[in-house]
């Protein structure tokens, strides 16, 4: 008898997308055959660890793009092989799967890793966000009953029960259990090859766009002398933050590491000292972000500097494993910089309040309470 069969619709890179890979293991210890089905991206690593389907597309940004997308999303489905379960990552797929499944009589999971209408790249432009509401109004109603609905913290939860009345199971994105073993395995390799001094490391990684604190820990390196700035990611203003470092005569002090597959992340967190998750509450989702650096922090053991927004508060400070600060400008950041710097005992406390609290904020302990839900239909009726 062959297993069931799902598959991840997603126009993310599969190689850096680590929650699309955890939703993947999930799914596989539920008992499936599991797909992933996206687009390909250009001059950016592929995943070889899934059984992957990649689409070259015409468009890639736009109304076109998003259009092509659910067309080609929705063709594979309606015409292809067929699934037990369909995974929609984000509002961006949600129409083509919801279409197919409702055709096929497959079941849908709807996985919105944020509030879409309000990434900062559509928050601001009213006649697109209108849009993307639209979408947002008429889908989200429509998914069954029998269907499941996921998302990234509670806040987002509570907002889709306001506005559909609908259940979202809260499954933050913290790490695969073994992530922790990988970095403290890596913490090792990295101190011993040090020999003498070594600069004070602050960590930024995950997408490098608008609002994200980038910018402003660049100015701050001007101001903190015997500290080095590693940026692990890409995005929208990398370039503009590589200008920004050669223009204020600190490029040496930053390093443009780039984008990074998700398992090969535990050297750089292991080199760092503490790690920034800064978000400039410009729109609705950065205010209510809880970012996968923030756990990934937590099971390295890396203390944390983060601005003060509800999520992140409520486990930075909350569980007493970093600093949370007021300001956003990079005065304040080189300030709350400098504290942690010249606080070791401080520090200590943290690191061993998060060797305490990384054991339970683990994927594996997010995603219990709904693998029966996710389970083969033959194994949910036993």
């Amino acid at each position: 008898m062959t297993n069931p069969r799902a598959v991840i619709c997603s126009q993310s890179n599969f190689a850096t997308d680590y929650r699309v890979e955890k939703m993947r293991q999930t799914l596989i210890r539920a008992g499936y055959d599991v797909t992933l089905l996206g687009r390909s991206h250009p001059r950016e690593e592929r995943t070889s660890t899934a059984d992957t389907r990649y689409m070259r597309f015409l468009f890639w940004q736009g109304p076109l793009f998003y259009a092509e997308l659910n067309f080609r999303i929705a063709l594979r489905l309606i015409f292809g092989r067929r699934y037990d379960l369909v995974v929609s990552i984000d509002l961006d797929t949600l129409a083509a799967c919801q279409l197919a499944t409702r055709l096929r009589g497959e079941r849908l999971l709807f996985d919105s890793h944020e509030l879409f209408p309000e990434v900062p790249e559509i928050a601001d432009k009213p006649r697109v966000k209108k849009v993307w509401n639209a979408i947002q109004d008429y889908c989200v109603p429509r998914i069954k009953p029998t269907d499941i609905c996921v998302t990234v913290c509670q806040s987002i939860a509570d907002i889709f029960k306001k506005k559909y009345s609908r259940d979202f199971i809260v499954m933050r994105n913290a790490p695969l259990a073994a992530r922790a073993e990988m970095v403290a395995k890596a913490r090792g390799r990295v101190l011993s090859d040090v020999a003498g001094d070594r600069p004070f490391t602050i960590l930024y990684q995950g997408a490098v766009n608008v609002g994200r604190g980038v910018e402003e820990v660049i100015e701050a390196m001007t101001r903190l002398d015997g500290c080095k700035f590693l940026v692990v990611g890409d995005g929208d203003v990398l370039p503009k933050c590589k200008t920004l470092a050669q223009r204020l005569g600190v490029a040496d002090k930053v390093e443009f590491v780039g984008r990074v597959p998700f398992e090969r992340l535990a050297p750089y967190m292991a080199s760092a000292d503490v790690g920034v998750v800064l978000m400039r509450n410009t729109c609705l989702n950065h205010y209510f972000a809880l970012p996968n650096r923030v756990f990934d922090f937590v099971s390295a053991n890396l203390p944390i500097i983060a601005n003060r927004v509800p999520e992140v508060e409520r486990i930075v400070e909350g569980e007493d494993v970093g600093l949370c600060i007021d300001g956003f400008t990079s005065d304040d950041i080189a300030s709350a910089i400098s504290y942690v710097r010249s606080s070791p005992d401080l520090t200590a406390r943290w690191r061993d309040n998060m060797r305490a609290l990384a054991p339970r904020l683990t994927w594996e302990a997010e995603a219990e309470q709904f693998v029966g839900l996710i389970s083969p239909a033959e194994k949910r009726a036993e």
